[in-house]
């Protein structure tokens, strides 16, 4: 299981909750009558690279409603059976230790209900499609528009006259551009102009209702696991160490020479990496460089946390003008990157496979790392509403049936070698409608990155 160390600095959470709490919880002047939540994956509670029911049930705004409430029924969502869609990753093999989606796909269970579901958070969707989409990808699971006449989702939200809105949207305005290697405005990245426009108008269409809100900041995707897991050296197939020469690591290659101090190599070369691609053919490999979409250079990832801080400054200035909470889901993620989050003597890091806040797909947290993203919306929500809603009881997360995760089965605290299978990048990119390949404007290809130092 996780690590065990002093507390220290870490963020220390409440791990018994009496039940007797849940019973009458005051909100203050929330009110959580008619909650809805809109947003994107990191709401609808994907995990392990699919909508399935046992990552949809601990969804941050599900959790959120029933500390709320005191209620287990009434919030509705757009459930998926197991599999899920598409098939939730799993480890396939132990040896190689291989993560692929299961076979098949899950079915909705409750596609007839009469009116919009609560969690009107789509998979994929960026900020724009929140006030554009209605259609097409996940956004026909969880909109129905044969049945809600062609409305997205704050049109939903809207007719139904909420009286509570989360809204946590923008994470995939940058998180194609971190996961497909390539940082092109416009295209895999949201220009900070355009996401200005469509969140005050995202935010003012909800305020129109009288609604209360609570507005959450993004996380910065260049410190996900999918971004930070393999070395940007030549790895050890059994250990996933870097091999070493002479006393020295290797550097990969990619197209314009040996991989440099300030590139990551992203969570999918690991693919490349098991066909000998970027390995030099005297240490066994294909002696072929690694495609510039497997890593990430120094520039690119400063672009995209600079986008990150723009869309977040956004976010905080809009949340102030509209008296919403704000919860500040980014600040709790970089303290998971720093290893600063913890609970009962337990500490949980970014690290793949084993430090417990990621799933299999390296990208959306596990069911714990959901606990904590509503623990830091109740906090916000009691701070800004005077409310009283007690944090979400931790226990069953560490030691109950909502606690598996690979540390069940993997032990220690580094990240062990493995492939991360092309099947389940193709997976969780067409569910999250991201392009493997995107292409530069005017031009047929990618296009190569800047020279190596």
């Amino acid at each position: 299981m996780h690590r065990l160390k002093t507390l220290g600095g870490a963020l220390a959470l409440a791990l018994l909750v009496p039940a007797a709490v849940l019973a009458q919880p005051s909100t203050g002047s929330a009110n959580f009558t008619r909650y809805y939540a809109i947003g994107d994956s990191l709401t609808a509670g994907f995990i392990s690279g699919s909508l399935v029911v046992s990552g949809q049930r601990t969804s941050y705004p599900a959790l959120l409603h029933r500390q709320a409430t005191g209620l287990t029924t009434g919030f509705e969502q757009p459930l998926v059976a197991d599999p899920g869609i598409p098939g939730v990753l799993e480890l396939r093999s132990l040896s190689p230790l291989t993560v692929a989606p299961k076979d098949g796909q899950g079915n909705p269970t409750n596609l007839t209900l009469p009116r919009p579901y609560n969690n009107l958070a789509v998979p994929g969707a960026r900020l724009r499609d929140t006030l554009v989409t209605f259609s097409g990808g996940l956004h026909d699971l969880v909109l129905r528009p044969t049945g809600f006449g062609r409305t997205t989702a704050l049109q939903q939200a809207v007719a139904s006259n909420p009286t509570f809105v989360t809204i946590w949207i923008g994470n995939n305005d940058v998180l194609a551009a971190a996961t497909s290697g390539v940082v092109i405005e416009g295209v895999t990245i949201t220009p900070a102009a355009q996401f200005e426009a469509d969140f005050r108008s995202l935010a003012a269409t909800i305020a129109s209702t009288n609604a209360k809100m609570a507005i959450a900041t993004i996380p910065d995707v260049t410190t996900i696991a999918y971004v930070n897991t393999l070395t940007r050296f030549v790895p050890n197939p059994a250990t996933g160490a870097p091999v070493l020469i002479n006393g020295q690591p290797v550097p990969l290659i990619g197209p314009n020479g040996p991989l440099g101090p300030s590139d990551r190599v992203l969570l999918s070369a690991s693919a490349e990496l098991a066909r000998g691609n970027g390995i030099p053919a005297a240490l066994g490999g294909s002696g072929k460089p690694l495609p510039d979409t497997a890593f990430l250079t120094g520039d690119e990832l400063a672009t995209i946390s600079s986008r990150v801080n723009a869309y977040n400054n956004i976010i905080r200035t809009v949340a102030g003008e509209r008296g919403a909470a704000l919860a500040d889901t980014n600040a709790l993620l970089t303290r998971a990157a720093q290893g600063k989050v913890g609970v009962g003597g337990m500490t949980f890091s970014p690290a793949y496979l084993t430090g417990g806040i990621f799933s299999y797909d390296g990208v959306h947290p596990t069911s714990i790392g959901y606990a904590f993203v509503a623990n830091t919306f109740i906090d916000a929500i009691n701070e800004k509403f005077g409310a009283d809603i007690p944090p979400v009881n931790l226990t069953p997360f560490l030691f109950g049936s909502a606690a598996k995760t690979a540390d069940d089965v993997l032990a220690g605290s580094e990240t062990p070698a493995f492939v991360f299978t092309d099947e389940a990048k193709l997976s969780l990119f067409q569910a999250l409608r991201i392009d493997p390949n995107p292409k530069r404007p005017g031009k047929g290809g990618k296009g190569g990155k800047g020279g190596r130092k």
